[in-house]
């Protein structure tokens, strides 16, 4: 949390560690200036979340991994959001072509059970004895137990399988709505974590759309200001995603038409 360039999730848990540099997500060249030999790591989404449901390119993700081995600093992806299935990978690194050192996930990990955890390569690993990372509470049986039940379920193809074809529904409604009403100028993301980035003349009315969803008894988020987020249950049915998006329509047609 204190790496993180958001002040807003990161202000009040100071202090915060020194010579974290941030640079611009797919910015290549923002990112050979600021690498060099006294890299420790490098922290990155696979695809971001809070930051707007931003892909990465395939030259930036390549680049990173290549220049973290030519300077010896770890490649740390932090998975939380995009991990256990959501993208149509059970991580999205799966499908991005490079390996991280590191791994971070939760959330979704434990279907609901508070549960985070760290997975490392085996020469990393050999550096960790037992109790040298642990808390209070880590590593609990409970919740080891629920995780690996996650596990077995979520990383079963025919799941995997159906959040890519469920993406497409969902990318098929949103191009409906936006052929009768349109405010959305792009939509992004993988498999079931996709974001609709507004148009120019609805700039900063993301919270707008996400209040008249809950008035039609929708649940939807936000990426930022600009891009509406959405990120359904894996296994959703194509019932419930229609009668989502006749929500979505009637909630855009209201702010559309107002």
């Amino acid at each position: 949390m204190t790496v993180g360039g958001q002040a807003a999730y990161s202000d009040g848990f100071g202090p915060k560690p020194g010579d974290v540099e941030h640079i611009p997500y797919n910015d290549i060249e923002a990112f050979k200036a600021a690498i060099s030999d006294e890299t420790c790591a490098v922290m990155m989404e696979p695809l971001q979340g809070e930051g707007g449901i931003v892909p990465p390119t395939h030259e930036f993700v390549q680049t990173v991994r290549e220049l973290c081995d030519k300077h010896n600093a770890l490649l740390i992806f932090d998975e939380v959001q995009t991990g256990n299935g959501r993208t149509g990978h059970f991580y999205a690194y799966q499908g991005l072509g490079v390996t991280p050192d590191i791994l971070s996930t939760a959330k979704s990990l434990g279907g609901g059970f508070p549960i985070g955890a760290i997975l490392t390569t085996d020469e990393i690993g050999a550096h960790l004895k037992v109790g040298t990372h642990g808390s209070t509470y880590g590593g609990n049986p409970l919740a080891c137990a629920v995780a690996e039940a996650v596990v077995d379920h979520v990383s079963a193809s025919d799941v995997l399988e159906g959040v890519k074809e469920r993406e497409q529904l969902f990318r098929a409604e949103l191009e409906r709505i936006n052929a009768q009403y349109p405010i959305f100028k792009e939509v992004r993301g993988k498999g079931l974590l996709i974001g609709a980035e507004l148009v120019d003349e609805w700039k900063g009315r993301a919270r707008d759309v996400l209040v008249a969803a809950g008035d039609e008894g929708l649940m939807v988020l936000v990426a930022g200001a600009n891009v509406v987020r959405f990120t359904p249950s894996l296994v959703i049915t194509p019932q419930n995603i229609k009668e989502g998006f006749a929500r979505l329509e009637a909630a855009v047609a209201k702010l559309y038409n107002a």
